[in-house]
């Protein structure tokens, strides 16, 4: 009995072993596919993010309701107080002129003579009427004599008649002139000074009015011009 069964598998087995064959086949070749596939769908690496879906995109578009919504910040409006901005009303619009005011150049004198600019004085040295253009202020010899008003030294010259002179330049077109002295050694030309320094003595090397005295000529001029110099002194004041 074991022997015929035997015999009909053998018998079926050669009569289908064609199909057989070909249903082996398939069922490797499904197999084959099932690994490729498998092995094709690794998992996402570690550091990548995965894709994201479109629900998941909206909800995270979408802000939380229990999260406190911070208000955005606008710039502060409020104005600063800039007193170039605005200035107060107190502030000039227009500079103010200073009113230059010179120091008297010698500290205890008397004018000899005054400056004349339409009239004539007499010069008993040369023995004529002339002008005088200046302030003759008598002190004693070897006085100090101190600048009028800071500036810088434009001159220290000497000549036989007139003595040593000495011109500060104070800016802007106005300059002293101090004739009739003995200037200091060091005194030279584009040193500064300031009101009150001392730059020489009073002598009487200015041979034109050996015969006034001790004296100090003292001259101002503006623009090059002659001026009296009692509008910047205003010793009337004093």
């Amino acid at each position: 009995m074991s022997e015929k069964k035997t015999n009909s598998v053998i018998n079926f087995i050669k009569k289908n072993l064609y199909y057989i064959l070909i249903g082996l086949s398939l069922i490797i070749i499904a197999t084959v596919i099932a690994i490729v596939l498998a092995t094709n769908s690794a998992p996402v690496d570690e550091g990548k993010v995965p894709p994201v879906s479109d629900s998941e995109q909206n909800s995270e578009s979408t802000p939380n309701q229990d999260q406190t919504q911070k208000p955005i910040e606008k710039p502060d409006d409020t104005p600063t107080n800039n007193p170039n901005d605005n200035p107060s009303d107190d502030t000039p619009n227009t500079p103010v002129d200073t009113k230059i005011v010179f120091n008297m150049p010698i500290a205890e004198t008397s004018v000899l003579k005054d400056y004349t600019s339409s009239t004539v004085v007499y010069n008993q040295t040369l023995g004529v009427y002339t002008g005088h253009m200046g302030i003759d202020f008598g002190a004693e010899k070897g006085a100090e004599v101190m600048a009028a008003y800071g500036g810088t030294i434009e001159s220290v010259t000497t000549s036989y008649l007139q003595g040593t002179t000495v011109v500060i330049d104070h800016g802007n077109g106005l300059k002293s002139i101090y004739n009739s002295i003995d200037a200091l050694e060091n005194l030279a030309e584009g040193q500064s000074v300031s009101a009150g320094q001392v730059i020489g003595t009073v002598s009487d090397n200015n041979r034109q009015e050996y015969k006034d005295g001790p004296h100090l000529h003292f001259e101002v001029t503006l623009n090059g011009q002659k001026v009296d110099p009692d509008q910047y002194l205003m010793m009337n004041e004093k």
